[in-house]
């Protein structure tokens, strides 16, 4: 395959890479203030409602998949964030198990607050990297 060809995929995964991020960046940023507004309205300790079945099995599959793409990502901070990620995703899933305490509470929203805070800088730095490498071709 002759290389202007090759040059074409780049610039079409770097493209699709960035908007996949400007995606992540959007939403944990929509699931933060979500988060504050929990926050602000039952506050740390409050009591939510009990949390479904479907809902307790997706944030398994969270925990599965952050831990799982550890080995994928090479940052510190890429890393670091999976792994709050998934104290985030296990204390919810410590709350539908029924285990519920004012210290798992405020444990739980501060840790999805820290999740989508980070994830929000991850993207945000994947989505200039991906800039530097357009711009620089």
């Amino acid at each position: 395959m002759p290389s202007i060809y090759r040059m074409a995929d780049n610039i079409a995964r770097y493209r699709l890479a960035a908007l996949a991020w400007v995606a992540v960046f959007l939403i944990a940023g929509v699931l933060a203030s979500e988060t504050i507004e929990t926050i602000r309205t039952v506050g740390l300790f409050g009591t939510r409602p009990p949390l479904p079945v479907v809902q307790l099995v997706l944030r398994i599959l969270i925990i599965a998949t952050a831990l799982g793409l550890l080995s994928v990502f090479r940052s510190v901070l890429d890393r670091i964030t999976l792994l709050v990620v998934a104290a985030a995703a296990g204390s919810t899933a410590l709350y539908g198990l029924g285990y519920r305490s004012a210290g798992l509470s405020a444990f739980r929203l501060l840790s999805h607050l820290a999740a989508y805070a980070l994830a929000m800088v991850v993207a945000s730095r994947k989505v200039a990297s991906a800039r530097r490498e357009l711009t620089s071709r």
